[in-house]
């Protein structure tokens, strides 16, 4: 399993007494149809969540033809896949095994370690996953295969395999109809056309949906589908099991006669969330909601109406106005969803009209979405990613003692860890060593709550010159004659703004690192 998965079970017995899910491994979808837009577009995207980030991830692009028709793919965990044909063009945000061992199975074998979310050339794109969880009652019919595909595999199989979202749900269900999947999941699977979401809490049940233009919803790590009527096959694919299964284990909520499942109720259980309470409250704009006034399955998604008739996938959130793509930021940005646990954050925006070349956005953030900008980018036009975003550096260094060298910082649980030398060559190294500054303090030297909100300010102002570079950008791909000069505008304009945030946080970063060890000196003399 990835190495979220892997702290997720180190910790799932616990979580499950406890009925929370632990922030460890915390992750955090949202979906905003193109009917509560401003400008019509669909949004998606995905927090990726780790306890502590203490390793690499990269972006960049994963080349047709990476992999060939018939090669025989071995995953992590003993996954294995045949392609079909040659491997479709990608972007990928993905962990970091250049220096030769992957970090989430530790193994040398040739393999691309977990890629998080991306577009392919055909346009499909994927993010995946949210990690979920069946109850004991459903795994024990149903288990879990060690061998099954896992999210270190689900991105990197279908970005390279399907042409279109459809082909995409397909391969995926199928592939959980054989192989079985190593764990729950939910993924996104969208084209120009149609974004599905695909729901698997044992080893050989599913539930995908085609998601409805009117509806809003987010995720947690629960279950975000409720009452489904499975005979909606337009719009809903599921495994021939996922009522038995449920019978099976005796948790089976809905009218089977019907075929009618409540697959939250009847896999997953409710679950209490801080984060869904922030969430809650930022899409009502209100401070009302806590994990103890509200119940997961008032906002689960349904196609089931008051009189029990198939209708449009509706939740029962309702927005105060119509997003825009800084509404949909700042949604990530909301604490406890933003925190230092924050690894990556992926946002696709994408309108069913209009070229395909420049349908598709994908905003990309790395690390704390609480101090943070977003940089958009032409996924089908990028030929590169920057190149802060490709460098592969050393490990950071745990311990249970104060280290005496390096530059180090201690978190909430009492453990010490040390930076490589090169930690802040890489972009998501920097904006994780500011992160873990203005969280935590370095070398001991704590900082103040006017230094976060000094970061905050300067986040948000970067947020706004890169949202000027977006329009420039936009004129400047319009404007330009041929695919290559589009090509040329767009990847040139999305590199300079990714190497814009990453001057601007390695600037920050030495700024208050300098601040914090004055102030310890200065302290001395006084002490």
């Amino acid at each position: 399993m990835s190495l979220k998965k892997k702290i997720a079970a180190a910790f799932i017995a616990c979580a499950m007494t406890l009925a929370v899910v632990p922030s460890a491994f915390a992750c955090t979808a949202l979906y905003v149809g193109s009917d509560l837009t401003e400008d019509g577009t669909t949004m998606f995207g995905r927090i990726e969540d780790l306890g502590t980030n203490d390793y690499n991830k990269l972006f960049n692009i994963s080349p047709a033809g990476k992999h060939t028709a018939g090669e025989v793919y071995e995953g992590c965990y003993g996954f294995t896949y045949t392609f079909t044909h040659d491997s479709y063009r990608y972007t990928a945000r993905r962990d970091d095994n250049g220096l030769g061992v992957c970090p989430d199975c530790d193994s040398t074998h040739e393999h691309t370690p977990y890629e998080e979310a991306g577009t392919n050339e055909k346009g499909v794109m994927v993010s995946a996953t949210e990690s979920l969880y069946g109850t004991d009652a459903v795994l024990s019919v149903d288990p879990y295969v060690d061998n099954g595909i896992e999210e270190a595999e689900i991105t990197t199989v279908l970005l390279s395999e399907a042409s279109t979202a459809r082909e995409g749900v397909a391969l995926l269900t199928s592939i959980y109809d054989n192989a079985g999947a190593a764990g729950g999941s939910g993924v996104f699977i969208a084209d120009q056309n149609e974004t599905w979401f695909v729901e698997n809490l044992t080893g050989h049940t599913y539930l995908a949906l085609k998601l409805s233009s009117s509806v809003v919803f987010m995720q947690p790590n629960i279950a975000a589908m409720g009452k489904i009527d499975l005979d909606d096959t337009d719009h809903v694919v599921a495994s021939a099991n996922l009522i038995s299964v449920a019978q099976k284990a005796g948790t089976f909520v809905g009218d089977a006669a019907a075929n009618v499942i409540d697959l939250d109720a009847s896999y997953n259980g409710d679950i209490a969330s801080d984060r869904m309470a922030a969430g809650l409250n930022y899409l009502y704009g209100t401070d009302t909601f806590t994990k103890d006034n509200y119940s997961e399955t008032d906002f689960a998604i349904s196609n089931v109406g008051e009189n029990g008739a198939i209708v449009p996938v509706y939740s029962n959130i309702q927005l105060t106005k119509k997003f825009s793509v800084e509404d949909s930021i700042h949604f990530f940005q909301t604490e406890p969803i933003g925190k230092t646990g924050n690894v990556e954050t992926h946002l696709f925006q994408v309108s069913a009209t209009g070229n395909l070349n420049t349908a598709i956005t994908e905003w990309t953030a790395f690390d704390d979405d609480v101090y943070n900008a977003f940089v958009p980018y032409y996924p089908m036009l990028t030929t590169d990613t920057a190149d802060v975003y490709k460098v592969s550096v050393h490990k950071v260094t745990r311990s249970d003692e104060q280290p005496t060298e390096g530059v180090w910082y201690q978190d909430a649980k009492g453990r010490y860890y040390t930076y490589p030398d090169d930690w802040t060559d890489s972009f998501y190294g920097v904006r994780d060593a500011l992160s873990n500054l203005l969280t935590y303090g370095s070398n001991g030297n704590q900082v103040t709550a006017k230094d976060r909100a000094a970061a905050k300010a300067s986040y948000a102002a970067l947020q706004q010159e890169i949202m000027a570079d977006y329009a420039d950008m936009k004129a400047a791909v319009a404007a330009a004659d041929t695919l290559e000069a589009k090509q040329a505008a767009a990847t040139n304009a999305s590199n300079a703004m990714s190497q814009k945030v990453y001057n601007t946080t390695l600037k920050m970063y030495n700024k208050l690192q300098a601040k914090t060890a004055v102030r310890a000196w200065v302290s001395s003399l006084l002490h």
